[in-house]
């Protein structure tokens, strides 16, 4: 049994990511032959966009569709998420550059707070966000992990400057200071996080603010 060189946790050693960090262990499976000898490794690098801690996202509205690409600084594909609008509850699927799904959201269709569930390509639920209900002023988001309060997002989220903390630490931060394009927009993951949730909450976010101002 090997060990993520990340979190610790044991893994087997055919994974391909990290069932509790969600990063990639770096493992690649060899084929074998019916003679024995070795095949070559799978052409598909160990997935980028989990490993990367800064990159940007492009939101793509189109007429039934919501899309986004998620790029490196200089352009460089690292994956995209794709939704329905006239899906009810919403979904969104989330892929890697090499067209392989890293995860999925599905929305919640009878809960009293809007709610986004995150779950890897297995089915494994990674983490649950939720809408503050009651709010003064601006809105509120959080994120449970395993029954327990696990993420804590705020800021403003209408012109994509807010940060995500844990445990009063802030861990990740979505911001426009790299970009001047106005569908475009920055994240950073600056602490120790689950690239998954703050990839999920994003995505989850942006489709919350885009749901209420088509409203």
């Amino acid at each position: 049994m090997a060990r993520c060189q990340y979190c610790g946790t044991a893994i087997s050693e055919d994974a391909r990511f990290c069932v509790s960090c969600g990063k990639p262990t770096g493992f690649s499976n060899l084929s074998t032959t019916a003679g024995g000898r070795g095949g070559s490794p799978p052409s598909a690098s160990p997935n980028i966009l989990l490993s990367t801690k800064d990159f940007v996202m492009t939101k793509k509205i189109l007429s039934i569709r919501e899309h986004y690409d998620f790029t490196t600084r200089d352009g460089t594909k690292l994956g995209e998420g794709d939704g329905n609008f006239l899906q009810f509850p919403a979904k969104f699927t989330v892929l890697d550059a090499n067209n392989s799904e890293i995860m999925h959201l599905n929305g919640k269709l009878l809960s009293i707070r809007r709610e986004f569930d995150i779950y890897d390509p297995s089915g494994n639920l990674v983490g649950i966000m939720k809408k503050k209900l009651v709010k003064l002023i601006g809105s509120e988001y959080w994120v449970e992990r395993n029954g327990v309060d696990y993420m804590r997002i705020f800021g403003n989220f209408v012109e994509h400057d807010y940060r995500m903390e844990i445990d009063k630490v802030q861990v990740a931060q979505v911001h426009r200071k790299w970009v001047s394009i106005r569908d475009q927009f920055g994240v950073s993951i600056t602490g120790n996080a689950d690239p998954r949730i703050v990839i999920g909450v994003v995505i989850a976010i942006e489709h919350e603010e885009v749901t209420e101002r088509r409203h």
